[in-house]
């Protein structure tokens, strides 16, 4: 979850490069970087999976160098807080992978894991300190998926502790586990609640990683780190083994440097409807609506509108077809926090219930209040309310069919006259959050200052792989160049 305006962003930068707290709790992760060829880390942490693949094929690099290169670029960019645990077998894991001519496209690839998803090997914390030592008994459902395709857990990445749901008043990226993440293009919000993710793909710490999604958690910070985010439909990745915070937005998503890359770890997340390269269509055979409600334009900053506008005349370029749009604006205002302070509660307390380390939220609130300074800095009136709220299940049952109702027939309406809605970063986040539809941000723009500003895409229900598809045009013939 993240806010746009001015005041909002202000106060982050403050509380994450001005006066971030530091919990005694907080995990360093230090350690030896492997010795090899300063070139071929290089060469290795700059290329993307294919590529990967490709020097493994021709016996340029093994899949422990690959696995060897990732770790080091994790130890050597500690200090931006984007990784909270490394996975201590990932480089025996390698040593015993040789290449197939048949194989899956993430085999022998490092993947890093946001730490609110079960792992058996590492600790799934939630950024928490009363998790800090919660050791799941499985794996969640896609790293069960993900090891199955031959896939390696480098390790687990720094959050707004848990999932950006503990306090209002909290710093995007900061976990009293794993510190402050920052930002790797300045002091500029990093975005959460997916920011250790976001910034590990954007310094190469991995080819890819995993983010998860409740209201802009993928979104936000993709766009804020200048990498590819997707936030697929909603139920079509499993979600059992991820710490919930509202199981009617919550959905795990794939971040990457490259769309190609994205799709590949969706591939191994879910079972997709075909392939990516199945999909033929120029971008002349699409129409894309440029989301123009007041709703978006009232926390627009100075530059917002200059950006899609550019965009808007690269993509005229290409032959598709671009218009103006809005969409109902209720759909901008639906009650999202009562649904999510019930479903939270309800959801943490179903999913440690059979678990090693039995949790409520208010065990968590209980224990937070022992050391507020250590364990909650920021404060955590969201726990508090979350674990108080005396909402029914029919209440929230209907609020969450409403929600859905509204926002469903908002963008069903807009797509009866464009294939794709465009906007920029998460500022749209209510309609893709709330109707479970699929959203796509892509890197190209920076603000004066330097900043990263995602062009987001929202697609159809279930349109995932069209999504992508025009994700992966967009980025080869409009913004390669940008």
């Amino acid at each position: 979850m993240a806010f746009n305006s001015d005041a909002y962003l202000q106060n982050q930068i403050t509380k994450q490069y001005v006066e971030p707290p530091h919990s005694s709790e907080q995990v360093d992760l230090y350690g030896e970087p492997f010795d090899m060829d300063e070139a071929l880390m290089k060469r290795i942490t700059a290329s993307d999976i294919a590529g990967l693949q490709k020097m493994v094929k021709e016996e340029m690099a093994t899949y422990e160098d690959i696995a060897k290169a990732f770790y080091n670029q994790v130890l050597l960019h500690h200090d931006s807080r984007a990784v909270i645990t490394l996975n201590q077998a990932v480089i025996s894991e390698a040593r015993k992978l040789d290449y197939l001519e048949r194989h899956d496209p993430l085999y022998g690839i490092p993947v890093l894991v946001k730490d609110n998803i079960a792992t058996t090997e590492m600790p799934t914390t939630g950024g928490a300190v009363y998790l800090k030592d919660f050791m799941p008994k499985q794996d969640a459902a896609i790293i069960k998926r993900l090891k199955a395709k031959g896939a390696l857990i480098l390790g687990k990445t720094n959050l707004s502790e848990w999932a950006n749901f503990m306090t209002t008043k909290s710093a995007n990226g900061y976990s009293a586990v794993g510190g402050q993440a920052k930002n790797p293009y300045g002091s500029f919000d990093v975005g959460g609640s997916s920011a250790g993710s976001g910034v590990a793909v954007a310094k190469r710490m991995s080819p890819v990683a995993i983010g998860t999604e409740t209201a802009g958690s993928v979104i936000y910070p993709a766009s804020q780190n200048g990498i590819v985010g997707l936030k697929p439909t909603l139920t079509t990745v499993p979600q059992e083994g991820i710490i919930p915070v509202a199981k009617s937005h919550d959905t795990a998503g794939p971040m990457a440097n490259t769309v190609r890359d994205c799709y590949y770890l969706l591939a191994g997340m879910e079972t997709l409807d075909g392939l990516l390269a199945d999909r033929r269509l120029p971008l002349s055979k699409y129409t894309f609506g440029f989301l123009e409600d007041e709703a978006l334009k009232d926390v627009y900053r100075g530059e917002d509108e200059a950006v899609l506008a550019d965009f808007r005349q690269r993509m005229a370029k290409t032959g598709a077809g671009v218009q103006g749009i809005t969409v109902a604006p209720e759909a901008h205002r639906l009650n999202i926090v009562d649904v999510l302070k019930y479903e939270f509660n309800e959801g943490v307390k179903a999913f440690f219930k059979e678990s090693s380390q039995p949790a409520t939220l208010k065990d968590v609130v209980a224990f937070n209040l022992e050391d507020e300074k250590n364990r909650s800095p920021h404060g955590q009136d969201l726990l508090v309310e979350s674990s108080t709220q005396t909402f029914t299940a029919s209440e929230i049952e209907e609020q969450v069919a409403h929600n859905q109702a509204v926002a469903k027939a908002a963008l069903d309406e807009a797509f009866q006259h464009v294939d794709v809605l465009v906007t920029i970063s998460n500022y749209a986040t209510t309609l893709y959050a709330t109707s479970g539809y699929p959203a796509l941000t892509l890197p190209g723009y920076k603000r004066e200052t330097g900043e990263p500003v995602g062009i987001t895409l929202i697609g159809k229900a279930k349109s995932d792989m069209d999504l992508l598809h025009v994700g992966e045009l967009i980025e080869e013939e409009v913004l390669r160049f940008s």
